[in-house]
């Protein structure tokens, strides 16, 4: 469901519940048409439409995407090659590299203008300043401020105001300085509307640039003193700031994320995906299952691994409708990562494949398993209950 909030006499502010998290679009409707700040994922991208369409303006003249990730520039393509695209200069590149490239996006999900540090836009009679502001949660993230609106959308340099989630290409200590730079760029009675979650004001901004600030002094200082992230956690040396753990990011997540980037830096290698990928293409799931395989035993290899590695494949390829190739990569994740925090969203999607496959026993057996792992989660639940009713045993 998205949800529909108007912010002024021309912006309007689209929110969608992804389960753990919501992400928010700013929509600028007017003589001139109709733009976007971001265009959700592509799993809602027709019922995104329907609302967008609704304003009565047809479809958007122009999409801006604050940054690459798939949430944000999923709905593109739905609209065709009539909008203007605009994005970081990165953008395009991050588009067909890693898990990226099992999105296979269409051409029309691309941009069709980029920038490397600052651009103007002039649109529905107001003055709309795109400013690069890429290190933080990724490298390749902008902001958009509508100035006579006096309406920011600050992307994800901001996560609602809840500890920040900080991609590869990002950088955890790189928040700080520049939330800092944003207090110093907006003006005081700005209203701030966040890639993810709710929206706020500078007086937020400026809180959470203090906890920001706070959090990575605290950590480095417990690192200082010869403690290790472990130590830190059962210390609970950050559980002063509970109250921005409100979204995805846990206390303990964060101080794992500050004392990775304090102790060893943010620099990761490359994961495996790209070959995975190509293995796939020519040769079949079974072939780039094994690569991977190969891949993770050595330790010191040229690509890092994670247990969230199928997952992220299996899921990509469920959602492009690749069934049993899906299957070969979640079956897999079950294997090789039976403790992984995210067997439950496994074994999800894998009654999922298996529905979709009409193998309805199998489907309701992952079901049921994935409802006992997190039985809070409206998703399972609704599928649970949609393959009992159906009669399975």
């Amino acid at each position: 469901m998205i949800k529909t909030t108007q912010l002024n006499n021309r912006l309007y502010l689209l929110t969608t519940d992804q389960g753990t998290y919501t992400t928010n679009t700013i929509v600028s409707v007017g003589e001139d048409g109709v733009l976007l700040v971001d265009t959700q994922a592509e799993s809602d991208a027709e019922a995104f439409k329907k609302v967008v369409e609704g304003f009565g303006r047809g479809a958007p003249k122009i999409i801006i995407n604050t940054h690459r990730h798939v949430e944000h520039v999923g709905g593109n393509a739905i609209f065709g090659e009539e909008p203007i695209v605009i994005a970081h200069d990165l953008v395009p590149a991050r588009l067909r590299s890693g898990s990226y490239l099992f999105n296979e996006f269409p051409r029309a999900t691309f941009p069709d203008i980029t920038f490397g540090e600052t651009m103007t836009v002039w649109f529905n009679g107001e003055e709309i300043r795109l400013m690069a502001m890429g290190g933080s949660h990724d490298d390749n993230e902008i902001i958009v401020h509508f100035t006579d609106s006096k309406v920011v959308h600050l992307s994800s340099l901001v996560n609602g105001f809840n500890f920040p989630s900080v991609d590869s290409d990002g950088d955890p200590l790189m928040f700080a300085p520049l939330v800092e730079k944003a207090i110093e760029l907006l003006p005081d009675d700005v209203m701030i509307v966040s890639g993810h979650n709710r929206i706020g004001s500078v007086d937020d901004l400026r809180a959470y640039h203090e906890m920001l600030v706070a959090t990575e002094r605290t950590v480095r200082e417990g690192l200082a003193a010869g403690k290790d992230a472990e130590t830190l956690k059962k210390e609970k040396a950050l559980d002063g700031w509970s109250a921005y753990a409100e979204s995805y990011v846990s206390v303990d997540e964060w101080t794992d994320t500050l004392a990775t980037a304090l102790e060893d830096g943010w620099d990761f290698k490359p994961t495996a995906m790209e070959p995975i990928y190509h293995e796939w293409k020519a040769n079949g799931a079974q072939a780039a299952a094994q690569l991977y395989l190969s891949i993770r035993e050595k330790d010191e290899g040229e690509y890092s691994t994670y247990d969230t590695d199928l997952l992220t494949i299996g899921d990509k390829m469920l959602g492009k409708g690749y069934l049993k190739s899906a299957v070969v990569f979640l079956e897999l994740s079950l294997a090789e990562y039976p403790e992984s925090d995210y067997v439950y969203y496994v074994n999800y999607d894998l009654a999922l494949a298996h529905r979709d496959l009409g193998e309805r026993q199998k489907a309701l057996d992952y079901c049921r398993k994935a409802a006992m792992a997190k039985p809070e989660s409206k998703a399972i639940s609704s599928l649970l209950a949609e393959l009992e009713g159906e009669g399975v045993d």
